[in-house]
């Protein structure tokens, strides 16, 4: 056994013991790095299996037709099955490099400077893709100022608009410009009496983007925080899984169906989490 088989097996061991955990994931990137800058047959033979765990299919596919062995039956095997993947699902839903705690202080205070609103229900829509960043900056067709940052998602209203900044979502003008709302009132939880609530979700809250119909969860009297899109890695590698299955709107069926969701793929998990007691729930579609 090779010191790259050793170390690729040690990291292995860690991944699957974190069940995906943002450590053992940044180590298995270190490591791919390193063995992308080698040139040795044997650290090349170990990268195929750490493109294959980080699920860069295509990546792992392409480098096994360049080194493997076509006599062995079990590379041809192999070979086949990572061409499947990688005709289907190419490099799509290979695992993001976890950022570092300093990273992520780093991004929060770049943000920070870009003045961008809080959204009570909506609290990180950079990272989800709400909204998108410009270095040439566009026009807010509500406000007529110049935004490094736009909408991106959906936003219901009789007239098509290209481009609303941040600012003018938060303070409602928008909605109260084109009569518009950033989620359909009609698909949410029961539960939510407060009609400032309702206010606030529907017309002063980036919205997301769904499959099908978006759907916004309620918990404990109040609606809960979009966090973004996730399949059954994510959760695990959040420790949110079996708080997701803890929930009365899904039966056996839908809960296998969450347990085997991928994020990105044909049945897309979005994930949401209660405001005043932290518990986590998802609505999920298919596309």
């Amino acid at each position: 056994m090779t010191e790259y088989q050793k170390t690729y097996i040690e990291l292995k061991k860690q991944f699957s013991k974190t069940d995906g955990g943002p450590d053992s994931v940044r180590a298995l990137y270190a490591f791919k790095e390193e063995l992308e800058q080698n040139e040795d047959p044997q650290a090349k033979e170990v990268l195929v299996d750490v493109y294959d765990l980080l699920a860069f299919k295509k990546d792992a596919y392409e480098l096994l037709c360049q080194i493997g062995d076509r006599s062995d039956k079990k590379t041809l095997k192999r070979m086949g099955t990572l061409k499947d993947y990688a005709e289907n699902w190419g490099n799509h839903y290979a695992l993001p490099k976890p950022k570092t705690p300093e990273e992520k202080r780093e991004e929060k205070e770049r943000r920070a400077r870009l003045g961008l609103p809080a959204f009570r229900y909506h609290p990180d829509p950079l990272d989800t893709g709400a909204f998108e960043e410009s270095e040439e900056g566009v026009i807010c067709d509500c406000c007529g100022k110049a935004t490094p940052i736009f909408y991106s998602n959906p936003f219901f209203s009789v007239e098509d608009i290209a481009y609303l900044c941040p600012a003018c979502i938060a303070s409602g003008e928008a909605a109260r410009k084109y009569d518009g709302s950033f989620q359909d009132d009609y698909s949410l939880d029961d539960g939510v009496n407060d009609p400032e609530k309702l206010d606030e979700l529907i017309h002063r809250t980036p919205g997301y983007s769904g499959w099908q119909q978006e759907y916004w969860r309620a918990h404990c009297g109040d609606y809960c925080a979009f966090l973004g899109y996730v399949g059954a890695r994510e959760l695990r590698a959040l420790g949110a899984l079996e708080d997701v299955l803890d929930d009365p709107m899904w039966d056996d069926e839908q809960k296998e169906t969450i347990r085997e969701s991928v994020n990105g793929g044909h049945l897309q998990c979005y994930l949401f989490q209660c405001l005043q007691c932290g518990k986590h729930l998802v609505w999920m579609d298919m596309d």
